[in-house]
């Protein structure tokens, strides 16, 4: 059986596909919502015209895509059938997905061979298991025989898988796992010389590199020839390993090794990088190598991925709708994607990446954590300046669950974090007023009121403005609010400080000392650059 056919117990409804269930979480108020896992797919299913990825870009189909579409809808609950059966006719003939005729770059272009292409057989293969087609049979081709003929059996290549193509030999280790995972499966001859050759991927640190030895290399290892890591690569060969782990000695410590190199490439945010090419964060890697760690039994790095995963998921909420509000579902390949998603939308230009993303993403959703305790929100206490930001923070969210942060003006989502928490700040608008901010996670609601003050000319009143030198004054001080923060200076020298009553007033008795002439008595509230007051006295003999 097909690693792709494990069915983790997430069921996904969409109308392309006519699977058999809804992944549905229950909310706080007994209302249900999609999972994140049945959202994604969802979205993606509808990405198909007639059971295939078509790339509005360059006006093609995309048979690898449509093949990654599979797994990954096969990996959450779906029926993959429509997909076997659009890919079927373009398997193979004169441009399809495992051969096709090769021109020159002439022109007119010549025709100068048919080429076949090991990795795409390989994977082909690998999807006509998962699919329950006749990989003898499926497409008009036997896949099972035309991969063995991809596969080298002399000298130190012996088990290579190598393409016959006029434009050069592009296989490589993703193509050699699947060519492990689909001729063990099919029982092949071939089958322990591949995995061999797989395993001599490996490096000693635990990851599989990407690239071969060159051809010509005596010895065809990593260790013997070098490679950078790659988790993108070292997450495919788990996945395509993992049937074989209880029945054979070496790949269960081959892939002992590779989950704990895999673990430990991990971000602290539950992130995970790709190779060299994808050295930043992104849903790719982070997809993979948690839906690899979490069908080992590594939940918890499963969940932490997935909640990365999910921060990253189309998920607009009522109040903070955007450009991706159509698109829920859909995962984006990083933060500036997302953010990208979010201004303009996801364009012909940018829907490759954000299949892909969300192709190689989807599984690890499988181990998202759906627990949904009370939201809260809670945002200053006392006043806050207007025309500055606050801070307002949320807890209680589903970790990972996009939120959505409105009220005064203003509605900005945020992502929970690992514990359900997220900070989102705010500017408050100016003038003094008591601002309503709320938080909803599209189930449930909750809201505080936050006081603000705004600019505003403070009343300073002595009883007197003729005070004899060496006594006391009273100072009335108006204009201010309720319990606000009060400072009295007299000569610019703080005499007196406090809050005002309720009635906005603020009396102190100031004693005016033995300097003669002309003096300033002020006041500034609990924000001076924006309230403030003052008046002259006189202080006389």
């Amino acid at each position: 059986m097909s690693l792709f056919t494990r069915r983790l117990g997430a069921l996904v409804a969409t109308s392309a596909l006519a699977v058999s269930g809804l992944g549905l979480v229950a909310g706080p108020a007994g209302a249900v919502v999609p999972t994140p896992a049945a959202s994604g797919a969802s979205w993606l299913a509808g990405q198909l015209t007639s059971g295939l990825i078509h790339n509005d870009q360059y006006g093609f189909d995309d048979y690898g895509l449509s093949i990654d579409t599979a797994f990954a809808l096969d990996a959450v609950g779906g029926d993959v059938s429509s997909i076997a059966t659009a890919l079927a006719p373009h398997i193979a003939g004169s441009s399809g997905y495992t051969e096709a005729d090769e021109y020159s770059f002439a022109n007119p272009p010549v025709l100068v061979q048919h080429g076949y292409y090991a990795g795409a057989t390989a994977k082909a293969l690998v999807f006509a298991q998962l699919a329950a087609q006749d990989p003898t049979t499926y497409g008009g081709v036997n896949l099972v025989q035309n991969l063995e003929n991809r596969v080298l059996g002399t000298g130190a290549q012996t088990g290579r898988i190598a393409d016959d193509s006029s434009y050069g030999d592009f296989a490589n280790t993703i193509g050699q796992a699947y060519a492990a995972e689909g001729l063990a499966a099919a029982g092949s001859t071939k089958a322990s010389e591949v995995l061999t050759y797989l395993l001599g991927q490996q490096c000693a640190a635990g990851y599989f590199r990407l690239n071969f030895s060159d051809p010509g290399a005596a010895v065809q290892t990593c260790d013997a020839t070098g490679g950078p890591a790659d988790p993108d690569v070292t997450s495919t060969a788990i996945l395509a390993l993992l049937p074989q782990i209880d029945s054979n000695a070496k790949v269960a410590r081959a892939i002992g090794k590779a989950e704990a190199w895999l673990l430990g490439q991990q971000h602290t945010d539950g992130s995970f990088s790709g190779g060299t090419s994808t050295s930043s964060p992104n849903a790719n890697s982070t997809g993979l190598a948690g839906w690899a760690l979490g069908d080992l039994g590594d939940t918890g790095a499963a969940s932490n991925a997935a909640v990365w995963v999910r921060q990253h998921q189309a998920d607009e909420l009522a109040g903070c709708s955007s450009h991706l509000s159509t698109e829920t579902g859909a995962i984006a390949y990083d933060n500036s994607a997302l953010a990208n998603g979010r201004g303009v939308g996801i364009t012909t230009t940018t829907q490759d990446q954000w299949r892909r993303a969300t192709s190689q993403a989807l599984a690890v959703l499988q181990w998202a954590p759906t627990a949904t305790p009370a939201l809260a929100l809670s945002g200053p206490t006392g006043y806050v300046e207007a025309g500055k930001t606050a801070s307002y923070r949320v807890s209680g969210a589903v970790p990972g669950q996009t939120v959505c942060v409105s009220g005064i003006a203003i509605s900005v989502p945020g992502a929970a974090g690992f514990v359900g928490t997220t900070t989102v700040r705010v500017t408050i608008p100016a003038g003094t007023a008591t601002r309503t901010v709320s938080v909803t996670d599209g189930v449930s609601s909750t809201s505080v009121q936050t006081k603000a003050l705004g600019a505003a000319i403070l009343h300073v009143t002595p009883a007197r403005f003729r005070v004899t030198r060496g006594t006391l004054v009273k100072a009335t001080v108006s204009g201010l609010a309720a319990g606000e923060k009060v400072t009295l200076r007299f000569r610019g020298r703080v005499v007196a400080t406090g809050a005002a009553t309720s009635t906005g007033r603020f009396v102190r008795f100031v004693r005016v000392g033995r300097v003669l002439g002309r003096a300033t008595l002020s006041a500034t509230g609990q924000f001076a650059d924006l309230r403030r007051g003052s008046a002259f006295i006189r202080v006389v003999v």
